[in-house]
């Protein structure tokens, strides 16, 4: 559920981070740079939503469990084993011996327990949907049991970041905890906060605890592009080692370079055209709440013809939206039940409900006569494609004689305008978790006013929301999620445009051992669980990375987990200008990595993937 375009709306836009001092690269640091096109909103776990924030907490924190690379199997994060005490209720998970925090406390099963009653009580927004039927109890220091109050087909994954409690207690109330700016640089991962400058840089060093080893990277600089061509341009020439959201249009160029191995990763993301559903305070345009009028604004949208032209071919024009990072939670929809690309057809079906054009002008009014129908177009201007993709709606729209206003709005008056309830239609997207849950309840009633930006709710889908909660069967829950998802897109107010890939460059000339998450299909970087940098070398260091693949890439590590991690398929994710160079003349190496949250949505991406009330974000 990560917002591949959506960033938390937290006054954290005008800080830096005072707290911690920029490091001072020793001569024989390694540096890596990553170059980004969407900015942090917020570094606050608990809150935010953007998959430039969601890479930035893969790295710095562990969960009790992770995902495997390859397949997104739970496996062992700051757990080293678990067993089942009562399948997906109950089970007793046995930390690493000598975990400790970057600054060197202890972690202990306390550190777990508090984050997952803490969170539960408090109602983190990140964290809700997945503990909200948990409870952990502290056996010792090492051993924790999680116990759910109803099956829970996620366990014995636990996806949430497991935050230092000794920093983030005094942040845990309800008035305290969504404004907390996450800067405290205190983590379990392989690397950690030291450094951020609002929209331009944000800086992690090497974690000497990290349970797995030190990574051979020592620094990781996340650089901000505002101009996708810059970034294109800063790989080229050498400035950057790898970059996420690279534009369509530059994917072929880079591939070709000897130097560099573009990479279009899957990971469920799609994009979105959004109506207001009217059940949200702000009302929309009153021809929306006309399920006939959807459906024939549906059918005005030509999906294939937009994937072309925006993204080369590169992207597959979806159907439906997707839940999960996982296709196969998108149900098949016969052909001829599916709302296809027919503007004749929408026209006529729009003259039969008699949206029709009394005075000649073009365009069509309400039935019975009035005011032209003009919908209100929110614009991302955050977002790579938001200008395109309005000016094809506005085309789309204009050949069936509905006028369209575009307005422009940065991404964080966007989301409150969405939540205001004071739009007609927008264009973003997302990058869902591995499991379907967390997007699923997006849709519910529970989430108007927050996660919700269709502003829709359907009470059966909320039946189906709680039944596949606790359905243990992966296939009866399977079903259920085709189910819902049939109902989203009967309802026609939330047409998915395109399953988005994540377009990815990486330089193979200055590190080597990245990971495609999940194997073959999936991206390197910005991913799932982001398991790339604590596995890079530098290029001619003398270790030797695990068996890569012709891309590149590291091939997954196949060996089984220790303990008893045997789980269900179904698991959860932890978890919509040019910059000045400052890198290229480093001695030391220096990659960056730039990430285009182009579209997003979300999202993974994706979030994504991947937001906390209203006022927390604008």
């Amino acid at each position: 559920m990560l917002r591949r375009l959506l960033g938390a709306g937290l006054l954290v836009g005008t800080l830096t981070l005072g707290t911690l001092a920029a490091p001072a690269a020793a001569q024989d640091d390694t540096t890596m740079i990553v170059g980004l096109t969407q900015p942090w909103e917020t570094l606050n776990p608990v809150v935010g939503f953007a998959v430039s924030e969601y890479e930035i907490w893969n790295i710095q924190y562990t969960g009790l469990t992770t995902l495997a690379a390859d397949d997104y199997a739970p496996e062992p994060g700051l757990a080293e084993s678990w067993v089942e005490d009562e399948p997906g209720v109950s089970y007793t998970y046995t930390l690493r011996e000598g975990l400790m925090w970057s600054d060197g406390e202890p972690i202990t099963a306390e550190d777990v327990a508090w984050n997952i009653n803490t969170s539960r009580d408090q109602e983190w927004s990140n964290y809700i949907s997945t503990v909200a039927n948990l409870s952990a109890e502290v056996v010792d220091d090492r051993t924790v049991t999680v116990t759910s109050e109803v099956p829970d087909p996620r366990l014995p994954a636990v996806g949430i970041y497991i935050l230092p409690k000794h920093i983030w207690e005094e942040q845990a109330t309800p008035e305290t905890i969504d404004s907390y700016d996450g800067l405290d640089g205190v983590g379990s991962g392989p690397f950690t906060i030291s450094d951020y400058q609002s929209e331009e840089s944000l800086t992690m060093t090497a974690n000497p605890n990290y349970y797995d080893g030190q990574p051979a990277v020592d620094t990781l600089i996340f650089r901000y592009f505002a101009n996708p061509d810059a970034m294109v341009a800063a790989i080229q020439r050498g400035e950057i080692d790898a970059a996420q959201g690279i534009p369509a249009s530059s994917f072929e160029t880079l591939d070709a370079d000897p130097d560099i191995v573009a990479v279009a990763g899957l990971q469920g993301g799609f994009d979105e055209i959004a109506f207001n559903g009217g059940a949200a305070e702000g009302q929309p345009h009153p021809a929306l709440l006309d399920l006939g009028f959807r459906q024939a604004l549906n059918m005005a949208i030509d999906k294939e013809g937009a994937a072309e032209d925006l993204w080369f071919g590169l992207a597959e024009p979806a159907t439906a939206v997707s839940m999960a990072a996982d296709l196969a939670w998108v149900p098949e929809i016969p052909t001829e039940e599916q709302l296809t690309y027919d503007p004749e057809a929408a026209a006529a079906l729009l003259d039969e409900l008699g949206y029709v054009d009394t005075d000649g002008n073009g365009f069509r009014e309400m039935p019975g006569g009035g005011d032209d129908i003009v919908l209100r177009h929110a614009v991302n201007t955050d977002s790579d494609l938001g200008g395109a993709v309005g000016e094809l709606w506005s085309n789309w729209m204009n050949a069936i004689g509905i006028q369209v206003e575009l307005e422009a709005y940065d991404q964080d008056q966007l989301y409150g305008v969405i939540v205001d309830g004071t739009y007609d239609t927008f264009y973003w997207g997302w990058v869902p978790f591995v499991d379907p849950d967390p997007m699923l309840s997006y849709f519910t009633e529970a989430e108007l006013g927050n996660w919700n930006d269709a502003n829709w709710f359907d009470p059966e889908f909320d039946a189906l929301y709680t039944e596949q909660n606790q359905e243990i069967d992966p296939a009866r829950r399977q079903e259920i999620v085709h189910e819902m998802v049939r109902i989203l897109y009967d309802a026609a107010v939330y047409p998915a445009l395109w399953y988005t890939p994540d377009l990815q460059a990486y330089r193979t000339d200055r590190f080597e051992g990245f990971v495609r998450q999940p194997a073959e299909v999936g991206p390197v970087i910005f991913s799932q669980s982001s398991p790339s940098y604590a596995l890079l070398q530098p290029i001619g260091s003398g270790e030797t990375p695990a068996e890569t693949t012709p891309d590149g890439t590291t091939a997954p590590d196949e060996t089984a987990a220790p303990g008893d991690t045997s789980a269900p398929d179904e698991t959860t994710a932890p978890g919509d200008g040019e910059s000045d160079d400052d890198g290229g003349g480093n001695a030391t190496t220096i990659v960056i990595i730039v990430v285009v949250l182009a579209v997003l949505g979300a999202g993974a991406f994706l979030i994504a993937k991947r937001r906390g009330s209203a006022d927390e974000r604008e």
